[in-house]
Order: structure tokens, then C-alpha cells, then sequence
């Protein structure tokens, strides 16, 4: 079984690239683009990219569900909108180089009910941690106990280094706990302090390459492959989705063994390289990597 279930946020994306270093108070040109982003509807766009079955369930405002539905399914992404009267989520990407600032209104996002969704039938479940945003300890937990009693791998990507300090830190890493593996960047981590003898810990360094902390206290690196570099706009969510392809076509994948996590780790950089070479969050829509 390879299927994968992503769920989390769906978020219309205006990604703004400054030409020249911003004026204030009048123009300054810039190259600007709308696409639908989201961390974990990225992250299920490199699934699907990569080649294996994924699923995807988000919250989206209740007269785009159709739409969206369709703008996944295009991507090869099987999707169960729920719907909520607030619009759907929408972020604005001020890039500089490799750093980027991000203005977020979850919208819809917020309403996404954990206790519809049905994990049974997948090899590994991903939770966008921006969904356990404002989440009780109980609620998450009743979720991942389903979660693992359906037989999958549990993998939660922190999200937002801002956001967690707003939710409570300490709050937070007791809901991270209940992941099987997670997908922190640096900040998150060190924030976090995220232990490799309850889980997994696989921390992006953009750039500078990934590693995962297994439980023994050893590490497993690579480096990032080269790219030129356009936009690094989900970047983070193209590893996720090239190290989870990976991942779950090993035959023993559930094991998390030293093997299939340094071949997941590979994928995940080759996928977060071509994202950085392509404006936007996502890959081009039918297209298949490799």
C-alpha cells in the first residue's frame, strides 16, 4: 500500500518578487503571481508530482469548493473539500533571495473538522501543523489514535515558526509528540527541541541541505542539490513530498530504517531543487517527475 492522505491548509498565494530594493511610500517594480499554495495542498501537488496515489482534504469557503476540486484533480490530486462560510485562505510572499515574509489569513482553514476524516486505506497520513493551530491535546490525539490504528505513519510538519510561538510552545511540541515522523526547518527545530527517540526528525536547512535524527542519536545529511534559484516558495513542501514518494514505495518502509531514510532524504532534495527553479509553490500541473 503507497497511498498517501495530506491534509491542511489550501491557501491562494500572491507571490510578490521585488526587482530592486523596495521604496517606501512609492513604486517599486517587482514580478507578482497568483497561484492556490497551502503547505499541505503543496505538498500533496510533489506527491502527486512524484508519481504516487495521494488524497488531500482541506477547508476552502463554500462557493470555491468546486473549483478547487478541480485545480487539485489537475494535478492528479483526489480531494475531499469540506466547506465553511468564511472565504478561502489567502497569503501574500514578499521574496527576498532566499528569505521570504508571508502575510496569512487562514480563512476557511480554520473550520477543517479533524473528527470527519477517515484515515483507513493509507500508508501515510500528513498533517500541516497550521491545522493543529488552536486544537486541543484531545482532539488531536483521539485523531492520531485513528490515525495509527488504521496501520499508517503519522508525519506532521510544524508549519509556521510565528504561529507556534502564538499558539503556545510548549503546547505545541506536546501535540508534535503524537507524529511518527516530523518535517521541522531549523528555526522550528530549535524552537521545538523536537526529540528523535519519540519520532523521526527530518530538518530542512534550505540550502544548506536536510537531515534526520533517528532514535539512536545518529544522523543521516544530504546536501542540496544545485538549482538556479527563482523563487523559493515552498521549497520546504516539495522535500516533504519527495521524501514521503520515496518513502512509502521502500518495502519495508514503516520500519523508518537507515536505508530508506537516506533514499527518501535524496528524493526530497531533488524535488525541493526543482521547486526553487519554478515560480510558485507547486509543479507545473500534469507534470511527472523523473
Amino acid at each position: 500500500m503507497t497511498k498517501v492522505l495530506v491534509i491542511g491548509d489550501v491557501i491562494e498565494d500572491l507571490i510578490v518578487i521585488p526587482e530592486e530594493t523596495i521604496r517606501p511610500n512609492t513604486d517599486t517594480k517587482a514580478k507578482i503571481q497568483k497561484s492556490m499554495g497551502g503547505q499541505a495542498a503543496n505538498v500533496a501537488a510533489w506527491i502527486s508530482h512524484n508519481g504516487v496515489s495521494v488524497s488531500f482534504v482541506g477547508c476552502v469557503g463554500s462557493s470555491d469548493v468546486v473549483k478547487l476540486e478541480q485545480d487539485l484533480l489537475a494535478q492528479g490530486i483526489q480531494s475531499q473539500l469540506q466547506s465553511s462560510r468564511k472565504p478561502t485562505g489567502s497569503l501574500v510572499v514578499l521574496v527576498d533571495g532566499q528569505s521570504r515574509s508571508m502575510l496569512t489569513d487562514r480563512g476557511a482553514n480554520q473550520d477543517l473538522d479533524l473528527a470527519k476524516i477517515d484515515p483507513v486505506g493509507f500508508a501515510v497520513v500528513y498533517l500541516s501543523g497550521y491545522s493543529l493551530l488552536g486544537r486541543s491535546f484531545e482532539e488531536v490525539s483521539e485523531f492520531a489514535t485513528r490515525v495509527k490504528s488504521a496501520g499508517a505513519l503519522l508525519a506532521i510538519d510544524p508549519g509556521s515558526y510565528g504561529f507556534i510561538k502564538d499558539h503556545g510552545v510548549e503546547s505545541f511540541r506536546k501535540l508534535m509528540k503524537l507524529a511518527d515522523l516530523s518535517f521541522p526547518n531549523l528555526e522550528e527545530q530549535e524552537l521545538l527541541g523536537l526529540d528523535p527517540k519519540n519520532q523521526l526528525v527530518v530538518i530542512t536547512s534550505g540550502h544548506q541541505g536536510a537531515k534526520a535524527l533517528v532514535g539512536s542519536g545518529s544522523a543521516l545529511e544530504v546536501v542540496a542539490a544545485e538549482a538556479k534559484l527563482v523563487d523559493p516558495t515552498g521549497a520546504g513542501d516539495a522535500f516533504c513530498g519527495g521524501f514521503i514518494s520515496r518513502l512509502v514505495q521502500e518495502v519495508h518502509f514503516a520500519e523508518l530504517g537507515s536505508e530508506c531514510i537516506q533514499s527518501s532524504l535524496q528524493a526530497g532534495a531533488a524535488s525541493g531543487a526543482e521547486a526553487v527553479a519554478t515560480m510558485g509553490a507547486r509543479p507545473a500541473k500534469g507534470s511527472i517527475s523523473g
